[in-house]
């Protein structure tokens, strides 16, 4: 899955709010918490509604980046299933930045068009959020 988002800020910026896991809680529409426990791995503490009816889990994440190729990679394993990674490609277009993101589900689970509904909701908040801070 391949999603584009425009955000009015420099890419030094969007690109801290991708790696610094304190200010990605800050902005994400649907991650409560982030527990790091160690140097690139952290517990993620999300609640997703279902509905009226909330739903709270965590899961194991792993982020890396280059800073020099503003390329952020952030891996999850949810439920011990769904293995996703996630690819941010950061480009500068002026005083605003471009962001081209590659989206892998691996699940036996059945529900990929959901996922990637819920997902493609999701990034987009996060990004108008950024836009907004």
């Amino acid at each position: 899955m391949k999603l584009s988002f425009k955000v009015n800020k420099n890419i030094d910026l969007v690109f801290d709010y991708l790696t610094d896991m304190q200010k990605f809680v800050s902005v994400h529409p649907v991650i409560s918490k982030i527990d790091k426990t160690s140097d690139k791995n952290y517990i993620v503490h999300e609640t997703l509604k279902f509905g009226a009816i909330p739903f709270s889990f965590t899961y194991p994440v792993t982020i890396e980046n280059s800073i020099s190729d503003k390329i952020v990679i952030i891996k999850a394993t949810v439920f011990r299933l769904a293995k996703i990674e996630m690819k941010f490609f950061l480009k500068a277009d002026n005083s605003n930045t471009i962001i081209d993101e590659e989206i892998h589900f691996n699940s036996p689970l059945p529900a990929l068009f959901i996922m990637k509904r819920v997902f493609r909701e999701q990034h987009e908040k996060l990004f108008k959020n950024i836009n907004a801070n």
